[in-house]
């Protein structure tokens, strides 16, 4: 299985990058198990080499499903046997002598990663990695779940930042507001799916809950004041007054909607398919953009540049910019689905390499601190990086 030399090099440097960023002590365990193996070499090696790349393959298919589990807390990772449709291909790519090309395309294109990894052998000595390697590490696996900047919306969840990519242009760069502490902006992938211009918005039931409802418990004016209708099962609007707001408990029975025009999703939403209800829109308060912080929504991203945005996705769906200044007039519900192939990535990375340069930006949610890298070899990681 592993006559091809460079093929096994390609591999192991991949997986002591993976083992370098601290997500599994077992993984770490087995390149020194298989460095220990190289110097007799024989059927031993080939057979912790073999049993190292299927960890690997695991790993490899399944990150970008299991980033926010696997590269956000400490030792969450836990090896499995890839599928027989993976192993399959490896043995395949071995009979075919393409085993390089295999093992290279398991890995990813993004410039960042690459870059990253190369600079992390320079930050290990036998006590360990650098505090900055760390973060390094750790980051490395999280740039490798998405692909490089060449098409697509990336927005970097720490640096507050949205970049929009066509054939490898950027077309489109926005500060954006993300989730506070409490309610965190997650980590996924998407694609956007329609454009809703005088978007309405319906409170999400955690915000009703800790948010709205004891406000309208102090004061049920709160409600119009914020043109907030209070609605029921089949539509019909509640007065405010007439509810016993000391009687409501956890589950409050009613929706709260904010109209069209004047809803807290300003005059654009950019739907995405999401378990999460999560999405891209506008917002009326344009003062929060100046903010350094901008960590304040509810997990939604807002976007400085909304107008900017929808006008690009708009255009393509055949809408004139008079279509689109009346419709916004009309303060009436209207939406329009994009035809072109947009790939939305949420992520998080907050220290990278690029161009020589390291970049470091502030770890808002505290993730960087939640990985260990105690008992690791870190001559034998050195040894493979």
């Amino acid at each position: 299985l592993w006559q091809d030399k460079s093929a096994e090099k390609q591999f192991l440097r991949e997986y002591a990058a993976m083992i370098a960023s601290g997500i599994s002590k077992r993984s770490a365990k087995s390149l020194d198990n298989l460095s220990q193996a190289q110097q007799n070499g024989g059927l031993t090696y080939d057979v912790l080499l073999s049993d190292a790349f299927l960890d690997y393959m695991y790993y490899s298919k399944n990150v970008s499903q299991q980033a926010q589990r696997w590269l956000y807390s400490s030792n969450s990772y836990k090896p499995q046997a890839p599928s027989d449709e993976q192993v399959q291909q490896w043995l395949s790519a071995v009979k075919n002598n393409e085993l390089f090309t295999y093992v290279k395309g398991l890995s990813t294109d993004n410039s960042h990663y690459r870059q990253t990894i190369q600079a992390l052998s320079s930050m290990i000595s036998s006590s360990g990695l650098t505090s900055t390697g760390k973060k390094l590490a750790i980051n490395a696996q999280r740039l490798r779940v998405i692909p490089d900047f060449h098409n697509g919306i990336f927005v970097n969840i720490p640096s507050y930042q949205l970049q929009y990519y066509r054939d490898g242009r950027l077309v489109l760069e926005s500060r954006v507001i993300v989730g506070k502490d409490q309610r965190r902006t997650p980590v996924m992938y998407s694609k956007l799916s329609n454009v809703v211009v005088n978007p309405p918005w319906n409170a999400p039931t955690r915000l009703i809950n800790e948010d709205i409802v004891p406000k309208l418990r102090r004061d049920p004016g709160y409600a119009a004041a914020h043109g907030y209708s209070i609605l029921d099962s089949k539509g019909n609007s509640i007065d405010p007054y007439s509810i016993d707001w000391n009687k409501i408990g956890k589950n409050f029975p009613y929706r709260i909607r904010q109209a069209p025009g004047d809803s807290a999703l300003g005059n654009y939403k950019f739907n995405m398919p999401s378990s999460d209800a999560i999405y891209l829109h506008d917002t009326p308060n344009r003062g929060l953009f100046s903010r350094k912080d901008r960590a304040l929504s509810s997990g939604c991203v807002r976007v400085e540049k909304s107008s900017q945005l929808a006008d690009i996705l708009l255009k393509e769906a055949g809408w004139s910019d008079s279509r689109k200044q009346s419709v916004l007039a009309s303060k009436k519900t209207t939406s329009a689905n994009v035809r072109s192939d947009n790939p939305v990535f949420l992520y998080y990375v907050t220290a990278w390499v690029e161009n020589g340069q390291t970049k470091v930006l502030p770890d808002i949610y505290q993730y960087d601190k939640a990985i260990s890298h105690s008992d690791f070899n870190w001559n034998t990681v050195k040894k493979y990086l």
